[in-house]
């Protein structure tokens, strides 16, 4: 407190103090219940929670083993798969036998070639080398081939021949394939393939390094060992390279064990490591890894982060206690500046009026009631605008949490008396844009519903209805009637019904717009409001086509026969796909209006027609998935069918679906076809010129090379820059007068050759070339 305010505040030093210890107390509370939990969390979590942590990440860590395992089993299943296919390549089968590798200079090179691919074929495979017993015992790789002459080592191959299986691993060539004499693996293939007299086999070497590197990824830390041996152990591969102390111990403690156990823990050189073992057949074979991870590389960071909670959690008690002694020294200032402030530096207001500073903060606390009441009143004011708010909540149902007692307090609240009242949902529906020829354009949306809201809520005075105008800002206004409860529902009825009829004839007369107007049915809920309104707007959509003024009643609408007489047009939508799909935007056009009118038949509904173009939206979504293209992709992720359903009426939705969709599908068609195109054209003409002198024409060429006369002559057009008849044209007569210049011919045997009977041939060369044929073969001859 400051040295001023102390002055005038008698009960001095006593009382200051114990404000200031409760201040000093109350912060220290706060600091102890905000420390002391995570000190029991910290030291609960290194008792008690270490170990089952450890058995959980243990257990964790060996399906995480058991995930790379299989990893390293499909990348072994990939490679037999691929090794195994080359034993049916033709350069392997039975010509082999009869191949002279000294004079057949092309066939031998084809089969070094080969050896080249089969090594490139899989990151695994180090060397490749064949083996042949006829017509000479040989061995060849991508280097060299070489005739065997010692027994030994024909023994050793021809031994892989009498194997059983066609295809199988082995260890038993480790210093014949050049891998040295380390452990090495290979797979074996007889030739040719699928033949029941073998009489070569096709080895594969497999890289010992990377087959290291590959067992390594099942060691998730850097410390640990991997192991890859047979069921007998016959032979092992360590993810090392080269087996350690550590992998022979491993491997005989799991000997030992007999693989009863698929994960254990095993301590060497006090190191405790947690070892996971399992298994997996290769060309029926069964082969074992085994996976050791120290036990501390686990737990250690749960171990860690427990300690440094307990560390924090200390450190922040001690820092608590600290700040809660220096803060409590500095917390009363905000309420001493806030004393000044409301005294304006006051020491007589703050002297005589008040008891303490409290006392001075109730006081202007009143003062600032008094002001918000002059608030309340200029909200009143604004009374409108939240009133719609509220209506446009309430019908929208984003208030179903009220009770009926809340939602008729509210209504009374903002002036509709609604005791003893049941309601009536009305919706207006104006039409579209599209038909309006320059009276309102697209975005005027919210002016017209304006100006509708402002007729109906005058004629809704005029009538002294109770009633409630809400604008939806979409071409839709509601109105809300409420009405005496005790009152004949058919009069009711009647009276809306007459309502709604003077609504059509003063926004048809004004607006120039056709008009659609659904009536709910009549209930005494207000919480059922939403509802009705709800319903009156899906009434809408059964309004009957083509488009005009109508009044539809809820209750009198026979919803079975305005959906029994739909009839989707499926000749047309193949029409419409296959035109699209041809880039004839046009033809597409003028392929929807056609069918949109068949959907609009008199006495259908715009239901109907919503959903035969929400049935043809998805067919040419579906034909452009098969065109190669994405949908999502092209339009960005808009969602197509709300945008079809939001439109009003038949011809905004003909509009939506040419400019949207039909449009978007041929610009993205004609930018893919390009290239093609381009080939394609580049064809034709090559034709035109092989062929000038037959019966051509677009269709043909089109039917020729699988296309549609359309995107020919579109293409022909776009390349070239004229079009296919004058290109035609062009090439025949320019063939025409190198025959009249260097040859004798007549001039009809002239328009033979060219492809043109003789009349149309001497009026076709006059329209091009300004003279007859005979003119101007004596042009040239005279010149």
């Amino acid at each position: 407190m400051s040295k001023s305010i102390t002055n005038w505040f008698k009960p001095a030093k006593e009382e200051r103090g114990y404000k200031r210890s409760f201040y000093r107390k109350s912060l220290l509370i706060i600091a102890l219940i905000a420390c002391i939990p995570g000190l029991i969390t910290g030291i609960g979590i290194y008792w008690t929670a270490t170990g089952k942590i450890e058995n959980e990440l243990q257990r964790l860590h060996q399906s995480q083993i058991k995930q790379r395992a299989e990893n390293i089993d499909d990348q072994l299943a990939f490679l037999e798969m691929t090794f195994s296919h080359w034993t049916f390549d033709p350069k392997f089968d039975t010509k082999l036998k009869d191949i002279d590798f000294t004079y057949k200079y092309d066939q031998v090179q084809e089969l070094y070639r080969t050896m080249i691919i089969i090594e490139g074929s899989h990151p695994l495979i180090e060397k490749v080398e064949l083996y042949l017993n006829k017509p000479r015992y040989l061995t060849m790789n991508k280097e060299k081939y070489r005739f065997l002459a010692d027994p030994t080592e024909i023994d050793a191959y021809n031994s892989l021949i009498k194997e059983g299986k066609t295809i199988f691993w082995t260890d038993r060539l480790h210093g014949i394939t050049g891998t040295g004499g380390e452990e090495s693996l290979t797979l074996v293939t007889k030739l040719p393939g699928g033949s029941m007299e073998p009489f070569g086999v096709l080895i594969a070497g497999l890289d010992q390094a990377k087959l290291s590197k590959l067992l390594r990824t099942l060691t998730p830390y850097n410390e640990g060992s991997t192991l890859l041996m047979s069921e007998d152990g016959g032979w092992v591969i360590s993810g090392g390279g080269k087996l350690s102390e550590l992998d022979q111990a491993i491997q005989a403690e799991f000997m030992k064990r007999e693989g009863k156990d698929d994960s254990f823990l095993f301590k060497y050189k006090n190191t405790t490591y947690s070892v996971s073992s399992g298994a997996f057949t290769r060309l029926g074979n069964k082969w074992i890894y085994l996976s050791a991870a120290p036990v501390t590389a686990i737990t250690s960071p749960v171990i860690f982060i427990s300690k440094v909670i307990v560390f924090i959690s200390l450190g922040g008690l001690v820092l608590a206690l600290l700040f809660s002694w220096l803060a409590s020294r500095r917390l009363y200032t905000p309420v001493e500046r806030l004393v000044s402030t409301l005294t304006g530096g006051s020491k007589e207001a703050f002297r005589f009026d008040n008891k303490d500073e409290f006392d001075l903060i109730e006081k202007h606390w009143n003062e600032l009631n008094r002001e918000s009441e002059s608030l309340r009143g200029k909200l009143e004011q604004q009374m409108p605008l939240v009133r719609e708010g509220f209506m446009l909540q309430l019908v929208q149902g984003y208030l179903f949490s009220y009770s009926e007692y809340d939602i008729r307090e509210r209504l009374r609240h903002y002036g509709r008396d609604a005791e003893g009242k049941s309601f009536a949902a009305i919706m207006v529906q104006l039409g579209g844009l599209s038909n309006l020829e320059g009276r309102f354009s697209s975005g005027d949306e919210e002016l017209i519903s304006f100006a509708a809201a402002n007729i109906i809520e005058e004629m809704t005075a005029s009538r002294q209805a109770d009633a409630e105008v809400v604008n939806f800002h979409d071409m839709c206004i509601g109105v809300l009637v409420m009405v005496p409860s005790d009152a004949s529902e058919k009069l009711l009825k009647e009276e809306l019904h007459r309502f709604c009829e003077e609504l059509l004839q003063a926004i048809g007369k004004i607006l120039k717009l056709p008009v659609t107007v659904s009536i709910s049915s009549i209930s005494p809920q207000a919480k059922q409001i939403p509802y009705m309104f709800d319903e009156a707007r899906q009434a809408l959509s059964y309004r009957a086509l083509p488009e005009d003024s109508q009044i539809i009643d809820l209750e009198r609408l026979n919803k079975t026969d305005s959906q029994r007489k739909f009839s989707y047009p499926f000749a047309l939508e193949k029409e419409i796909i296959h035109s699209i799909r041809m880039g004839s935007e046009d033809e597409a056009d003028g392929l929807i209006e056609q069918f949109l009118k068949e959907l609009s038949q008199i006495g259908s509904t715009e239901l109907t027609a919503r959903q035969g173009m929400l049935q043809l939206l998805g067919s040419v979504l579906n034909a452009m998935v098969h065109s190669g293209m994405n949908p999502v992709q092209m339009f960005e992720g808009a969602n197509l069918f709300d945008e079809l359903s939001a439109q009003k009426g038949p011809a905004d939705m003909l509009r939506w679906f040419r400019q949207r969709i039909v449009r978007t599908f041929v610009q993205e068609l004609i930018s893919k076809q390009d290239f093609h195109l381009k080939q394609m054209v580049e064809q034709v003409i090559l034709y035109l010129y092989e062929k000038y002198m037959t019966d051509l024409s677009l269709d043909s060429c089109a039917e020729h090379y699988g296309t549609s006369p359309y995107t020919l002559s579109r293409a022909f057009k776009q390349i070239t820059g004229i079009n296919f008849i004058d290109y035609l044209t062009n090439i025949r007569l320019g063939k025409a007068k190198q025959l009249l210049r260097d040859s004798e011919l007549k001039i009809t045997e002239v328009a033979g050759q060219v492809g043109y009977q003789q009349s149309y041939f001497n009026r076709i060369f006059k329209k091009y070339e300004g003279v007859t044929p005979s003119q101007y073969r004596e042009m040239v001859r005279e010149g």
